[in-house]
């Protein structure tokens, strides 16, 4: 999915989210999600996250993403 997911209060909550769990910030192995109501809490302010809604935030991020690539590849064709 999509990586770089922050916190609310702007700190950096994990480095990517996939279907099969998380890498936290910084660099590190694969954190597995063991069941769908896993918790990610943020260092700096410490606000809750559930799996699901980070997995969403991902897949908003990664469409976004896709969105604005696909927009510029249309300028460019414009503009040559």
């Amino acid at each position: 999915m999509a990586g770089g997911i922050s916190c609310i209060c702007g700190a950096p909550l994990v480095e990517e989210v996939t279907d099969r769990g998380i890498y936290p910030v910084g660099g590190g192995a694969l954190i597995p999600f063991r069941r769908t109501t896993d918790y990610v809490m943020c260092d700096s302010c410490l606000r809750t996250y559930d799996v699901r809604s980070l997995m969403a935030r991902a897949e908003t991020a990664e469409s976004i993403e896709s969105l604005e690539r696909l927009a510029e590849t249309v300028e460019e064709a414009e503009q040559g």
